[in-house]
Parts: structure tokens; sequence; C-alpha cells
């Protein structure tokens, strides 16, 4: 029986993995302040282009913010808009501790569909983000999970062959997406689980 390859980094998801996030608390605070449905908030904030071209580093911050302004029609102004869009976030109970153990004998990376809104304020709130010896945020990368190409660009930037790394995420359909590019990945389900799957593929922790 053919062996597989060492593993020799370790890739993680940050929204619902290692920070969890309430996305819900922002569109109702921006449905309150717009007086429109909470599902047009969703739909704008959460699937419309406008919102895959920021996630995508294609729009800056404020034209994101100009161009919500313009189709919700809020009365709020940037700082205000900021925080509620900011302010969703909590530290996934565990997690960074189980970090300290694992860069002990691997490289961590981290990928995730996110904006710089959002990165620059987990950057200022949080410390999980220090443990990682490099970070890919889909704003910078120019491509957002599950498109081949932000797996591809991240495994060429970090120098290991796709069968040398697990990546960890949340969302089924980014975890097919990163072994659809030849890595290794499990879904995330709960810090004891993912210890279990992990040490299945001879992670040492």
């Amino acid at each position: 029986m053919k062996k597989n390859p060492e593993i020799r980094a370790v890739l993680f998801d940050l929204g619902n993995v290692l920070l969890n996030y309430d996305a819900r608390k922002a569109g109702k605070r921006f449905a309150e302040a717009c007086g429109v449905p909470l599902l047009k908030v969703w739909i704008h904030f959460f699937t419309s282009p406008a919102e895959k071209a920021f996630t995508r580093g294609e729009i800056s911050c404020y034209e994101f913010y100009r161009h919500s302004k313009q189709v919700l029609k809020f009365p709020v102004n940037y700082k205000t808009f900021s925080h509620y869009w900011n302010d969703i976030f909590w530290e996934n109970e565990g997690m960074d501790a189980l970090l300290v153990k694992l860069k002990k004998r691997y490289p961590l990376y981290l990928i995730s569909n996110t904006n710089k809104l959002h990165f620059e304020y987990i950057k200022k709130k949080f410390k999980i983000l220090r443990h990682f010896k490099k970070t890919f945020p889909s704003h910078e990368v120019g491509h957002r999970k599950p498109e081949l190409e932000i797996y591809q660009k991240v495994l060429a930037k970090i120098g290991f062959n796709p069968e040398e790394t697990v990546f960890i995420d949340d969302v089924p359909k980014f975890v097919r997406g990163a072994r659809k590019a030849g890595m290794h990945a499990l879904r995330f389900r709960s810090k004891e689980r993912l210890i279990a799957d992990l040490r299945r593929l001879g992670v040492r922790i």
C-alpha cells in the first residue's frame, strides 16, 4: 500500500474556524438603519457582485461603502459603517492554544475569503494571526475560495507540494476546492474533531 507523503505545512481558514462570526448582527444593524428588509441587506453585503469584488480586492473599502450607501440609502457615516461591518467576530475558544502546539513542528499559513476592512480590524483586535508564517486573504491574492487559482497561488508562494499540505475549512465546497488542487483537506467541525482528523493524517500535535 502506497504511503501518503508526510504533511509538512498546515493551512487554515479564518472565519468560523479560528474566529467565530455572526454576519446577521451586522445585517440587522444595517437593516434597522436603512429601514429596509434584512434580506435586501443580506443579498447586497454577502452575495452581490460588489461583495465579491470587495473580497477580491477589486474595489477599495471606501468604494464599497459608497456603493452600499447608494444601494441601501443608509444614513450612516463611514466610521459607523466600519463599526457595524466589523463588530461581528469573537475568538473560537481553544484554537489559539492548538496553533501554539502546531507551529512548534509545522509552518502555519492562512487562506481566507475576506476583505480589507475585516482583515485590518482582526489584525488589531485579535492576536490569532501572530502564529502564521504568512497570511493569504482573498483581497490580497485577487481570488476567492473555491477558485482553483487561490490554492495554486498559495502553494506556489509557500513552496510545498500540494500533497505535503493540509488545509482546514468549515465550508464543504472550500474543502473540495483544496482537494481539487491536490491538497489534503479537512472540514472543521470542532477543535476536538480536528485534532483527531489531523492525527489520522500523521500530523504530530
